[in-house]
Parts: C-alpha cells; structure tokens; sequence
C-alpha cells in the first residue's frame, strides 16, 4: 500500500509539473513573435454585401504571459489615439482599444491561424469588429462587423520593454502624435472602421511611418 501511495504521489507532482509547465508557454502561432506589425480590415455585417469599411495597421507590444495566456498592449499606427489592450490563448485573440480621447470604443475578437497569405508575412486572423461612441445611454453603435487580419511584418518598438509601464506611455505618446486621418474626400474621419478613407500607404507616408 505504501508504494502504491507513493507511486500515486510520484504521478500526482509529475502531473501538476506538467501542467505548470504548460502554464508557463505562450501560446504559438501569436501576434506578436512572428511579426508584430498587423493590417486589420473591417467589413459591415448589416449591409446584403459586408461593405468593406477601413483597413488600419496595428502594433503589438511585447507580452506578458498569464497563466495558458498572453497579454499585453496595441497601438495603431494609421489613425490617431487609438490603443488598447490584448489578450490571446490558443488561436483566440481579443482586442479592445479607444479612440476620440476615449469616448470611441472597439473590440474585436480574432482567430489567429497559419493561413499563408501570398506576398505576405505567414499569418492571417478573423472574425469580428465592433466599434461604439459613448452617448451618455447605451451607446451609438458605429458598426456591427467581420474583420479580417493580416500580418504585414514587424514595428519597431522601444527597446526597454521590461519596463511595461514605460513602453505603453511611450506608444501612447507615438499614436497620440499622428496626423488624423482623412477620407478620400479630405475631410477628418471620425472612426477607425470608417469606410471611405484615403489609401493606407498613402496616410503612412504622410505621417513618416514608413
């Protein structure tokens, strides 16, 4: 009986070391290792044909790993101060972010896969993109939609990422200081996933990005 016990003991740590270190991996593919620089591209659900809305870039920050997840900040390098955070375990990523000095909220909700998209980076996610404003009741609901997301290299970062607190702050100051974007008609957008806006190459050149 005693060596049963101590097989079963035995079994039990070499189980719960198993799953600590389970636990202690990101999960992989994720949206950061192998290129952190991402263009998500919106698509309207309540429309017969899923108009197309914006295409933005997004940056992801380095990750912190909590428990079987990942977690860490964003940043969008093609429309001014919008950022938020983001969460991935297994294949499931979930973004939110602000925007109009927080009164304009996003969430998204993507499913990274290894998907090899020609001419690109290998990786690609999708799924859904809502956005809102605060309007002091329930909130007015820009657009109910699907998205999709594709990898597109990787953004250059800070490189004293062990201090989170100073890596988020200095991409808040980064996305903050961009140029607004504009529609193709030149007027100011005024959201993210806002269809008709001017092409994305040519915002990121004027801004200096690339």
């Amino acid at each position: 009986m005693n060596i049963i016990k101590k097989q079963a003991t035995l079994v039990a740590i070499g189980s719960l070391l198993l799953s600590t270190t389970v636990l202690a991996n990101p999960p992989k593919p994720n949206v950061f290792d192998g290129g952190n620089k991402w263009h998500i591209t919106g698509y309207f659900d309540s429309t017969s044909n899923h108009v197309q809305a914006a295409t933005q870039e997004i940056c992801f920050l380095p990750y912190s790993v909590v428990g079987t997840s990942i977690q860490g900040v964003w940043y969008s390098t093609s429309f001014p101060d919008w950022n938020g955070r983001y969460y991935q375990e297994g294949d499931e990523v979930k973004m939110t972010g602000d925007f109009a000095k927080d009164t304009g909220h996003d969430h998204m909700t993507l499913v990274h896969t290894t998907y090899d998209v020609p001419g690109r980076v290998r990786g690609m996610a999708f799924k859904d993109w809502t956005e809102w404003r605060e309007d002091g009741k329930f909130g007015r609901i820009i657009g109910w939609g699907n998205a999709t997301m594709v990898r597109a290299g990787r953004c250059a970062y800070p490189k004293f990422s062990n201090d989170k607190a100073a890596l988020e702050n200095e991409a808040q100051k980064l996305s903050s200081s961009l140029p607004e974007r504009l529609t193709a008609k030149g007027e100011i957008a005024q959201s993210p996933g806002q269809p008709g806006l001017e092409a994305l190459d040519n915002y990121l050149q004027r801004a200096g990005v690339q």
